[in-house]
């Protein structure tokens, strides 16, 4: 009887031991499943951050060319300033100096193009009528023979 209680006994030591060792592999496997999603999560973020920091540099840059053209035209708005300054002061009767100096300067010129003279005259449609309203009977006699 002392080996029936021994066996019993390693029995229930087995399936305590079974129970026991799945309950901490699933813990263990949990929390690996956790690190592996925490992981992922992590490498999204940072695919996101470095895309983020891409487009706020082309922004940036794109800000920057535009204010390089800002400080470029209120150079030349400055420049014609100053112009139309000293043409006020070394001549004082002006017609229409002070206004039209600075049209003149920023008018861009426009191309002239030459219009072009055809040697061959257009062909001229207009002696026989056609289409649906020329009045012929043909198209009818057309639909009576099908």
């Amino acid at each position: 009887m002392d080996w029936l209680i021994g066996v019993v006994l390693v029995l229930v030591g087995a399936v305590i031991g079974f129970f026991v060792a799945k309950y901490v592999y699933l813990e263990s496997t949990k929390s690996s499943k956790d690190n592996q999603k925490e992981q992922t999560l992590k490498d999204v973020m940072v695919q996101q951050s470095l895309t983020h920091v891409a487009e706020s540099r082309k922004v940036a840059a794109q800000l920057e060319q535009q204010c390089q053209i800002l400080n470029q035209n209120l150079d030349e708005y400055e420049k014609s300033l100053e112009l139309l300054n000293s043409d006020a002061q070394s001549s004082n009767v002006s017609f229409f100096g002070e206004h039209a100096s600075p049209f003149l300067q920023h008018k861009e010129q426009k191309v002239k193009r030459d219009k072009d003279s055809a040697d061959v005259q257009p062909l001229d449609f207009s002696n026989q009528s056609s289409g649906l309203f020329s009045g012929s009977e043909k198209p009818a006699a057309e639909k009576q023979s099908k």
